[in-house]
């Protein structure tokens, strides 16, 4: 925009020129805040897609059934063992017995030269340039030396395995004066158990290995020990493991097993984890309606489009699932304790689900999930993918507004130029209507003066 400039003289230009620009600019101003309503109705519909892909994500337990797969589980010794669930399972009682823990292989290298180590950091004559492991069929190379000459310690092995980051973890042991350099393999199981195979020697076993020049005395030996898989039976079938923490041997629960022995699991319907994933589902609908209800009396009142996400959404709810009888079995959600309430929102009655879950699972479940896509799940997850595709209400209502920015966008550019076209012809001739005025002045008073003498 051209600056506003003045000089000397009767008028002030600078005034002058700005209050007419005020008047000028008007259009311009009536422009931008088209603009900004605009944008504003870009971000209630953009919040409208959001809360809708909320109430798909809360709904796709429901489509499934795997909302009523929920259950708490109890472990009868909790010394032995945690439990934790997941989803799926089922109810029952499963009785385990653990014949021995997973276990990492652990090698302790305790001697150098026949000698117990006294100085973690004193040099180790003849110690090799790198060490080479086996670690789950890959062979892993770890660099003693960075260049050569670098001096090599039992400190130094320890902080080279532990940065290479191959699968090992190294620690130094102190017992009074003597040092001991531990390697456990990172997870415990057969799978992940190391084998030293260059730098050093690995007779297989819990002795006789060497690792740099480092050796193990009868009480390193002692203090290694080799992988094992976890060994247990549930329900008298026997379960291999490569860790404590197993999940494949009852359905929907993690057990993590602290110590051999016999301890039971047991599985019971968790009716407050089923409440809660259709609670979910609730919440998620009520914010849909209000944020519809915010868009209908905000910036887009008066659209035909925001309404119509309701009206669909309630269509689904008041329409039954086919096939299903709803007198003798339950074909609609408020048979099951989700009714709808005078303000459109939806409200959980969780005694009543219960109660209608204790007596037809199966059916609450179709109610929500069925082979023939007809719950009401699916159908509202139909609903919504309609109203989200490229054709969808939301797409199209973006659309529409959208264009109408640009529309603006290119008024304000070509307002805006015109502004300062105008503003600089009015400079000019609010200017040279000064500059006239002054020296109309200037004769006048050159005039008066010859008058007076």
């Amino acid at each position: 925009m051209t600056a506003i400039t003045s000089s000397v003289g009767a008028l002030d230009v600078q005034g002058i020129v700005s209050q007419l620009m005020m008047i000028e600019r008007q259009p311009l101003s009536a422009s931008m805040q088209r603009s900004n309503q605009y944008n504003t109705q870009l971000s209630t519909v953009g919040k409208l897609s959001s809360s809708l892909s909320a109430l798909q994500t809360a709904m796709t337990s429901l489509a499934s059934g795997r909302f009523l797969q929920v259950f708490k589980a109890s472990v009868s010794d909790t010394s032995m063992a945690a439990v934790s669930t997941s989803s799926g399972g089922n109810s029952g009682t499963f009785q385990i017995s653990v014949g021995n823990l997973a276990t990492n292989r652990q090698l302790v290298f305790d001697q150098l030269g026949g000698q117990n180590i006294t100085d973690p950091k004193a040099v180790i004559s003849g110690a090799p340039d790198e060490l080479t492991f086996q670690i789950n069929g890959k062979t892993q190379t770890v660099k003693l030396r960075d260049k050569p000459g670098d001096q090599v310690t039992l400190q130094t092995i320890n902080d080279k395995i532990n940065s290479a980051g191959v699968g090992l973890n190294a620690s130094v042991v102190q017992n009074g004066t003597q040092y001991k350099l531990v390697l456990a393999s990172s997870e415990s199981g057969t799978d992940n158990q190391f084998k030293i195979t260059g730098g050093g020697s690995d007779s297989g076993d819990t002795a006789g290995s060497t690792l740099a020049g480092l050796t193990q005395s009868s009480t390193g030996a002692q203090e290694s020990q080799n992988a094992k898989n976890a060994s247990l039976t549930v329900n008298g079938v026997a379960i291999s493991a490569g860790s404590n923490k197993i999940s494949s041997a009852v359905p929907g629960v993690e057990l993590d097993l602290y110590k051999t022995g016999s301890f039971t699991v047991t599985l019971a319907p968790d009716n407050v984890g089923i409440g809660k994933g259709l609670q979910s589902f609730v919440d998620a609908y009520n914010q849909v309606i209000s944020d519809v209800k915010d868009a209908r009396s905000g910036t887009l009142k008066g659209n035909a489009s925001v309404l119509d996400i309701q009206t669909r959404l309630q269509q689904v709810l008041a329409t039954g699932v086919p096939g299903a009888d709803p007198v003798n079995s339950v074909a609609f959600l408020a048979q099951v304790g989700i009714s709808l309430q005078k303000d459109g929102t939806l409200k959980l009655d969780q005694n009543a689900f219960n109660d209608a879950l204790k007596k037809d699972k199966q059916a609450v479940s179709n109610l929500f999930g069925n082979p023939a896509n007809t719950g009401f799940a699916q159908r509202f997850n139909q609903e919504i993918n309609s109203m989200l595709g490229p054709n969808g209400v939301i797409e199209t209502s973006k659309a529409s507004i959208k264009s109408r920015v640009n529309t603006e966008t290119q008024l304000q550019s070509s307002l805006q130029a015109r502004l300062d076209s105008k503003q600089t012809q009015l400079i000019q001739q609010y200017t040279a209507l000064n500059k006239t005025l002054a020296q109309m002045q200037s004769g006048s008073n050159s005039l008066f003066n010859m008058i007076s003498k």
